[in-house]
């Protein structure tokens, strides 16, 4: 399957506050976009991403550095700068996906999946289910309806189409002269008489547009795993059992956390005016925080087989506490599961961290200490020019979490008496048994 990626990245996205559109703030010190740009980037299938952009942020796109990636220049509405990248796709496309710029959470299984659906059906969306209780109102205010919520769905991104799908969808509603209008890729395609099909998502895929989501995503995992962020497309129902009381959002009695204080909530619809943002709450590019805690993390990884069922392992330990963790996969290599082990662990930490990181995994210690791992990134995931590097996606989900915090990799001889590496072990050694 061949797919492309659109990200409409042209709107001035001003409802965050400031003067810069809100997918080039940063995000605990990197710029939304540029995450969001690296979920797609790694992904094997996905041959270009094409970002529509104002003429003004061309160069700032450009110095990302992001493989695949290549610029267009927008239009007015959100519905227009898709139909320019649309059009400036390669040939060869098969599935279209659209993403929003401002949705650095998408998990890997949902892009798939989304992608997996549109290629069966010609047109998918990932959404999520409704939980709250949706009215229905006239322009006075007065309730007109409630309609059941089991059948509601927030629509999210990716959205993926057939490329003939969503070109005939769009060329017809230019043609209309409703294109203009639309806020939605799948709203085009059901107006063209096409059937669109839901990819049940997780909650967690946010779109940052207000100061309240920023909040909430500076204490979400950065990662592509979803069941990094409690939930799959599989396990969405069942997320409220297996968080478990560690969760990563933030007590929902705290208004001061999601930017809304008691003393200001009742006059939110009074003060909020139409550029949606809070009263009290002003949102700025974020700079990168002092890493003010020191933490020591011991890792491990197994594989039965090699590939074959795997494992991983991973001891925190933090002001005399010590947290550990592991997990497992069916189909994986021994060196798959040693890096697991380690964005795992680094993904627990919610702030900039001063890290000891004690590992038996000679790959990690010198991809990472000796500069190979960020030389593969910038020579498009290529070891040289015949050799490819293995492990892109982990790669980059590895430097991209180093970029929080201030890492220092310490090799330790396997199976030699370490306690905590000998405990890593265990714990992977679990983590494969768990999967079997």
């Amino acid at each position: 399957m061949r797919i492309s990626v659109i990200i409409p990245a042209a709107g001035a996205g001003l409802r965050l506050g400031g003067e810069t559109p809100k997918q080039y703030l940063l995000l605990n010190g990197e710029p939304i976009l540029k995450r969001t740009l690296a979920l797609f980037s790694v992904l094997e299938s996905v041959k270009e991403i094409v970002i529509a952009v104002s003429e003004d942020y061309q160069a700032q796109v450009a110095s990302y550095n992001v493989p695949k990636v290549r610029t267009v220049l927008g239009g007015a509405t959100r519905a227009e700068s898709v139909f320019c990248a649309l059009k400036a796709l390669d040939g060869d496309t098969e599935i279209v996906l659209v993403h929003d710029s401002v949705r650095p959470f998408v998990c890997r299984e949902t892009i798939l999946s989304v992608a997996n659906a549109a290629q069966k059906h010609g047109a998918a969306v990932a959404c999520s289910p409704v939980s709250d209780t949706i009215k229905i109102a006239d322009s006075h205010g007065k309730i007109t309806a409630t309609p059941d919520r089991a059948a509601l769905w927030q629509a999210q991104t990716p959205q993926g189409f057939t490329y003939e799908t969503l070109l005939r969808a769009y060329a017809a509603a230019e043609a209309d002269g409703v294109l203009a209008t639309a806020t939605d890729d799948s709203m085009l395609v059901e107006r063209n008489g096409a059937d669109v099909y839901i990819v049940k998502s997780s909650q967690f895929n946010i779109k940052i547009t207000t100061p309240i989501d920023l909040k909430l995503a500076e204490v979400l995992p950065l990662s592509s795993d979803c069941s990094l962020v409690g939930m799959s497309p599989r396990s969405l129902d069942s997320f409220q059992e297996s968080e478990g009381a560690s969760g990563a959002l933030p007590d929902s009695s705290d208004r001061s956390v999601v930017g809304m204080s008691p003393r200001n909530l009742d006059s939110f619809q009074e003060h909020e005016g139409a550029s949606g943002a809070l009263p009290d709450c002003h949102i700025v590019e974020t700079p990168p925080r002092s890493h003010s805690k020191k933490v020591t993390i011991y890792t491990d990884g197994a594989c039965s087989g090699n590939p074959g069922p795997g494992g991983y392992g991973a001891v925190l330990i933090f002001g005399g506490r010590r947290k550990e963790i592991s997990g497992g996969e069916k189909e994986t290599t021994n060196n798959r599961m040693e890096m697991l082990a380690v964005i795992k662990a680094l993904e627990l930490l919610k702030e900039p961290c001063e890290v000891e990181l004690f590992t038996d995994s000679r790959y990690v210690v010198d991809a990472i200490e000796k500069g190979w791992a960020v030389r593969w990134q910038k020579n498009n995931w290529q070891r040289n020019k015949k050799e490819p590097a293995l492990n892109p996606d982990l790669w980059a989900r590895m430097l991209l979490i180093l970029e929080k915090h201030s890492v220092k990799f310490h090799w330790v001889k396997g199976h030699a008496g370490d306690p905590n590496n000998e405990r890593c072990d265990e714990l992977a050694r679990e983590g494969i048994e768990a999967i079997l």
